[in-house]
């Protein structure tokens, strides 16, 4: 018998604003580790939308997801926390606005190769130099990988 917290699941929306050789990501400095923007979409909002939404709370930028690139799970089987994330994809964005962060975050463009070298969040920098050419949504799958303390 599966119990509701077992079968809960949270679902994520995130860009990956493309620019020349570089992709848009966040600095979490109080985590360590950097990730897509992105976050949880409000009651009845749509999947885009919401990634438009926190693509600009985050870094001030106004991003145009135009496609899914990725579709991810992060299925942790210890603590049984469940995460599905659409990755979208924008080429187009407002190149005017100046990035601004969140209090305790921090927006960078940061290029292909430098990516390797980061703590990405979920562990996707390998599949994010694709999404510059993919035609449509690649399914990654469980990308839970185990942290230091377990």
């Amino acid at each position: 018998m599966t119990s509701v917290d077992d079968s809960s699941v949270e679902l994520r929306c995130a860009v990956a604003a493309v620019r020349g050789d570089a992709v848009l990501l966040v600095q979490r400095p109080d985590h360590g580790d950097w990730v897509l923007p992105g976050g949880r979409p409000h009651a009845h909002e749509g999947m885009a939308s919401c990634a438009r939404r926190e693509v600009r709370e985050e870094t001030g930028l106004n991003v145009y997801p135009n496609r899914c690139a990725l579709v991810l799970e992060v299925n942790d089987p210890v603590t049984h926390h469940r995460i599905v994330e659409l990755v979208f994809v924008s080429k187009e964005f407002d190149t005017v606005t100046p990035l601004t962060g969140e209090p305790g975050r921090r927006p960078v463009w940061v290029g292909w190769d430098e990516l390797k070298t980061l703590t990405l969040h979920p562990p996707i920098a390998g599949f994010l130099p694709d999404v510059r050419r993919a035609g449509c949504a690649r399914y990654l799958g469980n990308v839970w990988r185990p942290g230091p303390d377990t």
